[in-house]
């Protein structure tokens, strides 16, 4: 499974030009970690165009690259909420 993190781009003590903490984080956008022709690529890719936060189906695999972009959409958009 991979696992992404929403860090900031400087550290925490850090300050911009007019003093003011300058802590955006750089939230990294969803990607799809399987090898095309899988299962989990499909799931991952049906998932990313359907967008709709629903994962179903037959297949074991499907459902779980389904749910990873959805875990992946989540904590994007968590990060992108702190700009």
């Amino acid at each position: 499974m991979l696992t992404v993190a929403c860090k900031s781009s400087a550290p925490s003590n850090s300050s911009d030009s007019r003093g003011e903490a300058a802590s955006a984080p750089n939230c990294t956008e969803p990607e799809n970690p399987y090898d095309e022709g899988s299962g989990h690529y499909a799931g991952y890719e049906w998932a990313q165009s359907s967008g709709s936060g629903t994962c179903g189906g037959n297949s074991q695999s499907f459902i779980e690259g389904c749910e990873e972009y959805e875990n992946q959409e989540a904590e994007y958009q968590e990060c992108e909420a702190k700009k």
